[in-house]
């Protein structure tokens, strides 16, 4: 799949627009193989910047383990985007088209116990209507995903 297939495709998804205000998710993360591993619920809020949003999401699992991100997601130009977050390697990168968003990064996520690994997060974000967002995101390591993601984005306010 590539951004480009996306592209003239509405309702246009600008992260800045829809990241902007509060959001709740609701979501499940797989393994590779299909099995449910866990269930989430994930509570946030953006701010607009002038070339972007500063965005803080609540990830809170089934099992009790939580995980807060703070992203400062710019603009660098038409359909591209950057962001930081404390514990991303680097620089998260994004690619923007029609009603897709693609978001790539690597990042240090908790586990049980108070341990840390470190993933490879490939994101896609799909725009439904203004108010809802869906994606599908694929962690692991070398290239190799382990476990997928599924969540679903609404506008609260």
């Amino acid at each position: 799949m590539d951004i480009s297939d996306f592209a003239g495709i509405g309702p246009e998804l600008l992260p800045e627009h829809f990241l902007a205000g509060n959001l709740e998710g609701w979501g499940v993360l797989e393994s590779a193989l299909g099995s449910l591993k866990s269930r989430f619920t994930v509570k946030a809020n953006g701010v607009p910047v002038s070339d972007g949003v500063d965005f803080t999401e609540t990830w809170t699992f089934d099992d009790g383990l939580t995980d807060t991100l703070h992203w400062k997601i710019r603009r660098k130009g038409l359909g591209e985007y950057t962001g930081t977050e404390p514990k991303v390697d680097g620089e998260a990168r994004g690619e923007q088209a029609g009603f897709a968003f693609h978001w790539t990064y690597t990042r240090e996520t908790p586990q049980q116990g108070g341990s840390t690994t470190t993933l490879n997060f490939d994101d896609w974000f799909y725009l439904i209507d203004e108010r809802t967002c869906i994606v599908r995101g694929a962690a692991g390591r070398l290239g190799l995903p382990f476990a997928i993601m599924h969540v679903t984005y609404q506008r609260v306010s």
